[in-house]
């Protein structure tokens, strides 16, 4: 072959392949799959810990009423709340008109003389996220929110269940396909007077009856050493890019922003604060979604990057649908101490139409606790008493109910806190109170047992 014809057929080899890489570049359309996975592998979650929302929104309190005798069933939540999400809830019908408050009153608290169970939500819960939890389908509920469940005893074929709100007097009758109600009731409430503590009504006031043990409670007081969240574990947590993200540290708190977001460290509060500072994404906020939605995203979130530091259920939400998860022990609610430094046992989350506006979250969590001390706490006399002489915000004419909690003391110089058990009022404002013996200096007195 001449040397021409060579150097031609090279050379148009060399053409073609030239043409091919040019068109192979120009046609390419990489995948952004990865990039995308890359964004979210360089987050590091808090924990591994995931929750279901039937975990998370629970009823506070069980109460059990026969022939007007009350007795306190709170060790029966969690059986009594998973049998519930098996029963099959049929039709819904709202009858409202046909309770006024006192009528209502004596239906919620047993004064009918009919026996029935009780459940007491810490806040209204609306019903979607009742029908997410429950087999419940109903567009009569839609737009209600219920802080009560009374589940009558008849041992009828069908019986009913009565989701109530106490403060709008909201009642919605509705079918149980099965008389699964009566079964239950013969599970856990054939012998309530051996079984658990005897309660009294009381009036609180025109608005409000209390219910309130006959003898002292007896619980007991924990003493815990704590686990401790950096701000750098949140940053890994809650950025999606940590390695953009800059930091500066004042006496009490350390920030961190990636210019469209920031988070505040408060190391005397013990609490991580996490909001965006692009006004765009804060007008959002005015366009939040409703309480139901609002719930269902506080959980997905948490489950995101493990927010769940420690044991934590839905507790309350204020008019902007800012939902507040509260750290609880034992099944009881956890309230800090009124002794500075203040620490915060909350976490709070508000959304707007497609982000979380603001985010605050505790950065300590309660690890094994030592063993425990019993503790006798007032009974429901004292406690009314209490309350009697009180002025202000936690006159008994404010009170909305009252629940055994604890109350977590100051953080020791070793890093441990101690959670002591004590009585706590909600007032028609929506706010938590310690109750105190106001004539004594401190507070009341806790009787602890051998």
């Amino acid at each position: 072959m001449k040397r021409e014809t060579v150097k031609t057929l090279v050379l148009a080899f060399l053409i073609i392949v030239s043409l091919f890489f040019t068109w192979s570049i120009w046609t390419f359309q990489p995948t952004l799959d990865p990039i995308e996975n890359m964004r979210y592998l360089e987050n590091q979650p808090l924990t591994n810990e995931k929750r279901e929302i039937s975990e998370v929104v629970k009823p506070q309190q069980v109460f059990y009423h026969e022939g007007k005798n009350h007795y306190g069933a709170d060790s029966r939540i969690d059986p009594i709340w998973t049998s519930m999400a098996d029963w099959n809830l049929g039709e819904t019908k709202n009858i409202s008109k046909a309770y006024d408050r006192e009528k209502l009153l004596a239906f919620i608290h047993g004064l009918d003389g009919q026996k029935k169970i009780e459940l007491v939500f810490s806040q209204a819960v609306p019903a979607k996220t009742f029908q997410s939890i429950l087999n419940w389908n109903s567009k009569e509920a839609d737009g209600h929110s219920f802080d009560r469940v009374i589940m009558p005893i008849t041992g009828v074929k069908t019986a009913k269940v009565y989701f109530i709100s106490t403060n709008k007097n909201t009642v919605m009758e509705v079918k149980v396909k099965h008389d699964v109600i009566f079964q239950l009731a013969g599970k856990y409430f054939s012998d309530p007077q051996n079984e658990y503590p005897r309660y009294f009504d009381a009036r609180a006031n025109k608005d409000t009856i209390l219910m309130l043990p006959q003898e002292k409670p007896v619980y007991y007081r924990y003493s815990y050493s704590t686990e401790r969240y950096t701000g750098e574990e949140f940053k890994e947590a809650l950025f999606n890019n940590p390695s953009y993200v800059t930091s500066g540290t004042d006496i009490s708190k350390s920030i961190y922003t990636d210019g469209s977001r920031m988070m505040v460290v408060q190391s005397d509060q013990r609490q991580m604060s996490f909001s965006y500072t692009d006004t765009n994404v804060k007008r959002n906020a005015a366009s939040a979604p409703n309480l139901s939605k609002a719930m269902e995203q506080s959980v997905e979130y948490l489950n995101s990057h493990g927010g769940w530091t420690d044991k934590y259920v839905f507790f309350s939400h204020n008019d902007n649908n800012e939902v507040s998860l509260r750290m609880v022990q034992n099944g009881l609610p956890v309230f800090a101490s009124y002794e500075p430094p203040f620490v915060n046992t909350q976490i709070v989350q508000l959304w707007g139409k497609n982000d979380i506006i603001r985010y605050v979250h505790p950065t300590f969590g309660l690890k094994t606790p030592s063993n425990g001390e019993k503790v006798a706490i007032e009974n429901g006399q004292q406690v009314l008493d209490m309350l009697k002489k009180s002025t202000g915000e936690l006159s008994i004419g404010n009170v909305v109910r009252v629940f055994p909690a604890y109350e977590l003391s100051r953080f020791s110089e070793d890093q441990n806190v101690v959670v002591n058990p004590a009585w706590y009022a909600e007032t028609k404002s929506g706010t938590y109170h310690l109750i105190k013996d106001p004539s004594i200096v401190g507070g009341g007195s806790q009787d602890g047992l051998e």
